[in-house]
Protein backbone atom coordinates (compact mmCIF):
# COMPACT_ATOMS: atom_id res chain seq x y z
CA UNK A 1 0.00 0.00 0.00
CA UNK A 2 1.27 3.55 -0.75
CA UNK A 3 0.10 6.79 -0.16
CA UNK A 4 0.71 7.90 -3.92
CA UNK A 5 -2.08 5.55 -4.68
CA UNK A 6 -4.13 7.89 -3.38
CA UNK A 7 -5.79 11.18 -4.26
CA UNK A 8 -5.01 13.80 -1.04
CA UNK A 9 -8.39 14.29 -0.39
CA UNK A 10 -9.57 11.08 -0.78
CA UNK A 11 -6.95 10.07 1.21
CA UNK A 12 -8.38 12.54 4.11
CA UNK A 13 -12.24 11.30 3.62
CA UNK A 14 -10.92 8.05 4.37
CA UNK A 15 -9.43 9.01 7.36
CA UNK A 16 -12.45 11.03 8.16
CA UNK A 17 -14.49 7.98 8.41
CA UNK A 18 -12.01 5.90 10.11
CA UNK A 19 -11.97 8.59 12.83
CA UNK A 20 -15.46 8.35 13.21
CA UNK A 21 -15.53 4.57 13.60
CA UNK A 22 -12.68 3.65 15.18
CA UNK A 23 -13.47 4.22 18.76
CA UNK A 24 -16.29 2.03 18.85
CA UNK A 25 -14.86 -0.90 17.44
CA UNK A 26 -11.08 -0.50 18.91
CA UNK A 27 -11.37 -2.88 21.83
CA UNK A 28 -11.69 -5.61 19.62
CA UNK A 29 -8.88 -4.47 16.78
CA UNK A 30 -5.82 -3.65 19.32
CA UNK A 31 -5.54 -7.04 20.38
CA UNK A 32 -4.95 -7.87 16.96
CA UNK A 33 -2.28 -5.08 16.37
CA UNK A 34 0.96 -4.15 18.44
CA UNK A 35 0.76 -1.01 16.87
CA UNK A 36 -2.62 0.27 18.73
CA UNK A 37 -1.76 1.01 22.42
CA UNK A 38 -3.91 2.90 24.25
CA UNK A 39 -3.09 6.43 23.15
CA UNK A 40 -3.56 5.30 19.70
CA UNK A 41 -7.19 6.70 18.95
CA UNK A 42 -5.43 10.43 20.59
CA UNK A 43 -2.47 10.09 17.97
CA UNK A 44 -4.94 9.23 15.54
CA UNK A 45 -7.16 12.36 15.81
CA UNK A 46 -4.54 14.54 16.78
CA UNK A 47 -2.75 14.34 13.33
CA UNK A 48 -6.05 13.87 11.51
CA UNK A 49 -7.00 17.70 13.21
CA UNK A 50 -3.81 18.84 12.52
CA UNK A 51 -3.68 18.20 8.42
CA UNK A 52 -6.89 19.54 8.40
CA UNK A 53 -5.96 22.83 9.72
CA UNK A 54 -2.50 23.04 7.95
CA UNK A 55 -3.25 22.44 4.53
CA UNK A 56 -0.54 22.15 1.59
CA UNK A 57 -0.01 25.88 0.44
CA UNK A 58 1.16 26.49 -3.38
CA UNK A 59 4.10 27.67 -4.63
CA UNK A 60 2.31 30.90 -5.86
CA UNK A 61 -0.02 32.23 -3.47
CA UNK A 62 -1.65 36.38 -3.12
CA UNK A 63 1.07 37.31 -0.58
CA UNK A 64 3.89 35.76 -3.01
CA UNK A 65 2.45 37.92 -6.02
CA UNK A 66 1.78 40.86 -3.96
CA UNK A 67 5.74 41.21 -3.05
CA UNK A 68 6.72 40.32 -6.87
CA UNK A 69 4.40 43.22 -8.13
CA UNK A 70 5.61 45.48 -5.46
CA UNK A 71 9.47 44.30 -6.61
CA UNK A 72 8.78 44.62 -10.63
CA UNK A 73 7.06 47.97 -9.71
CA UNK A 74 10.67 49.34 -7.63
CA UNK A 75 12.50 48.03 -10.63
CA UNK A 76 10.71 49.87 -13.12
CA UNK A 77 11.44 52.68 -10.94
CA UNK A 78 15.11 51.84 -10.35
CA UNK A 79 15.48 51.58 -14.29
CA UNK A 80 15.00 55.13 -14.99
CA UNK A 81 17.52 56.53 -12.87
CA UNK A 82 20.09 53.74 -14.70
CA UNK A 83 19.86 55.65 -18.04
CA UNK A 84 20.98 58.99 -16.50
CA UNK A 85 23.57 56.90 -14.17
CA UNK A 86 25.29 54.96 -17.41
CA UNK A 87 25.09 58.42 -19.59
CA UNK A 88 27.66 59.56 -16.31
CA UNK A 89 29.27 56.43 -15.90
CA UNK A 90 30.70 56.49 -19.86
CA UNK A 91 31.59 60.35 -18.89
CA UNK A 92 33.66 59.64 -16.00
CA UNK A 93 35.44 56.81 -17.01
CA UNK A 94 35.14 57.05 -20.78
CA UNK A 95 38.47 54.00 -21.51
CA UNK A 96 36.70 51.77 -19.47
CA UNK A 97 33.35 50.88 -21.78
CA UNK A 98 33.22 47.13 -19.77
CA UNK A 99 32.76 48.77 -16.43
CA UNK A 100 30.33 51.03 -18.44
CA UNK A 101 28.51 47.80 -19.97
CA UNK A 102 28.48 45.88 -16.69
CA UNK A 103 26.83 48.72 -14.71
CA UNK A 104 24.45 49.87 -17.58
CA UNK A 105 20.78 50.09 -18.19
CA UNK A 106 21.18 46.84 -20.55
CA UNK A 107 22.52 44.86 -18.36
CA UNK A 108 19.62 45.68 -15.38
CA UNK A 109 17.05 44.54 -18.27
CA UNK A 110 18.83 40.96 -18.54
CA UNK A 111 18.43 40.10 -14.32
CA UNK A 112 15.35 42.48 -13.86
CA UNK A 113 13.11 39.15 -13.83
CA UNK A 114 15.62 37.38 -11.63
CA UNK A 115 15.37 38.82 -8.47
CA UNK A 116 18.67 37.19 -7.12
CA UNK A 117 20.19 38.32 -9.22
CA UNK A 118 19.13 41.43 -9.80
CA UNK A 119 19.73 42.04 -6.18
CA UNK A 120 23.63 40.64 -6.31
CA UNK A 121 23.60 43.39 -9.29
CA UNK A 122 21.91 46.47 -7.45
CA UNK A 123 24.60 45.83 -4.61
CA UNK A 124 27.77 46.23 -6.68
CA UNK A 125 25.91 49.22 -8.20
CA UNK A 126 25.41 50.68 -4.90
CA UNK A 127 28.72 49.41 -4.21
CA UNK A 128 30.31 51.09 -7.13
CA UNK A 129 28.51 54.15 -6.64
CA UNK A 130 30.31 54.30 -3.24
CA UNK A 131 33.50 53.74 -4.26
CA UNK A 132 33.42 56.35 -7.14
CA UNK A 133 31.28 58.86 -6.32
CA UNK A 134 34.27 61.22 -6.28
CA UNK A 135 34.68 60.56 -10.63
CA UNK A 136 30.32 60.52 -11.18
CA UNK A 137 30.18 63.90 -9.57
CA UNK A 138 33.22 64.96 -11.47
CA UNK A 139 30.98 64.18 -14.54
CA UNK A 140 28.31 66.34 -13.20
CA UNK A 141 25.96 63.00 -12.52
CA UNK A 142 23.11 64.21 -10.15
CA UNK A 143 23.62 63.43 -6.74
CA UNK A 144 19.57 62.79 -6.50
CA UNK A 145 19.95 60.07 -9.09
CA UNK A 146 22.96 58.53 -7.45
CA UNK A 147 20.58 59.04 -3.81
CA UNK A 148 17.70 57.56 -5.57
CA UNK A 149 19.46 54.63 -6.88
CA UNK A 150 20.93 53.87 -3.40
CA UNK A 151 17.40 54.00 -1.84
CA UNK A 152 15.27 51.84 -4.56
CA UNK A 153 18.29 49.75 -4.71
CA UNK A 154 17.36 49.23 -0.14
CA UNK A 155 13.66 48.83 -0.52
CA UNK A 156 14.35 46.35 -3.06
CA UNK A 157 16.65 44.65 -1.13
CA UNK A 158 13.84 44.77 1.85
CA UNK A 159 11.26 43.46 -0.08
CA UNK A 160 12.93 40.79 -1.39
CA UNK A 161 14.50 39.74 2.10
CA UNK A 162 10.54 39.67 3.45
CA UNK A 163 9.50 37.57 0.29
CA UNK A 164 13.00 34.87 1.11
CA UNK A 165 11.21 34.59 4.56
CA UNK A 166 7.90 34.71 3.57
CA UNK A 167 8.54 31.44 1.00
CA UNK A 168 11.05 29.84 3.42
CA UNK A 169 8.21 30.05 6.50
CA UNK A 170 5.85 28.37 3.80
CA UNK A 171 8.51 25.56 2.68
CA UNK A 172 8.57 24.55 6.35
CA UNK A 173 5.08 24.79 6.95
CA UNK A 174 4.53 22.48 3.85
CA UNK A 175 7.29 20.12 5.14
CA UNK A 176 5.48 19.41 8.56
CA UNK A 177 2.33 19.15 6.37
CA UNK A 178 4.25 16.23 4.34
CA UNK A 179 5.35 14.77 7.31
CA UNK A 180 2.35 14.56 8.98
CA UNK A 181 0.47 12.97 6.36
CA UNK A 182 2.99 10.31 5.79
CA UNK A 183 2.31 10.03 9.71
CA UNK A 184 -1.51 9.62 9.56
CA UNK A 185 -1.14 7.54 6.41
CA UNK A 186 1.14 5.37 8.43
CA UNK A 187 -1.75 4.93 11.14
CA UNK A 188 -4.16 4.26 8.66
CA UNK A 189 -2.58 1.34 7.28
CA UNK A 190 -2.45 -0.01 11.19
CA UNK A 191 -5.97 0.63 11.25
CA UNK A 192 -6.81 -0.90 7.95
CA UNK A 193 -4.71 -4.37 8.46
CA UNK A 194 -6.32 -4.33 12.14
CA UNK A 195 -9.91 -4.40 10.73
CA UNK A 196 -8.67 -6.95 8.41
CA UNK A 197 -8.14 -9.33 10.86
CA UNK A 198 -10.85 -9.01 12.88
CA UNK A 199 -13.79 -7.05 11.21
CA UNK A 200 -14.61 -10.30 8.84
CA UNK A 201 -17.57 -11.01 10.27
CA UNK A 202 -19.06 -7.14 10.28
CA UNK A 203 -19.09 -6.18 6.95
CA UNK A 204 -20.32 -2.61 7.47
CA UNK A 205 -17.48 -1.59 9.90
CA UNK A 206 -14.99 -3.16 8.13
CA UNK A 207 -15.74 -0.90 5.02
CA UNK A 208 -15.57 1.89 6.88
CA UNK A 209 -12.16 0.93 8.61
CA UNK A 210 -10.22 -0.10 5.61
CA UNK A 211 -9.23 1.45 2.55
CA UNK A 212 -11.50 0.94 -0.21
CA UNK A 213 -10.36 -0.84 -3.38
CA UNK A 214 -8.20 1.43 -5.60
CA UNK A 215 -11.63 1.36 -8.76
CA UNK A 216 -13.80 2.75 -6.09
CA UNK A 217 -10.87 6.02 -5.54
CA UNK A 218 -12.61 9.24 -7.27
Amino acid sequence: MNISSYPERELLKIASDFKKHLKDKFPAMKSSSSGMDQSFIYKFKALFYEVQAHHWEPDEDNVTYKYKLDLDALTEQIKNFFLVFRFHLQKAFPYDSELCERFGYVAMEKVKYNYPELRVFLENTVNLINEKRFFLKAANCPESNLEEIVNLTNQIIEVHDNLLKYVQKKEQKNRLYQNNMRELFKLMEIIHEAASKTLQNDPESLKHLTFPPKEYIH
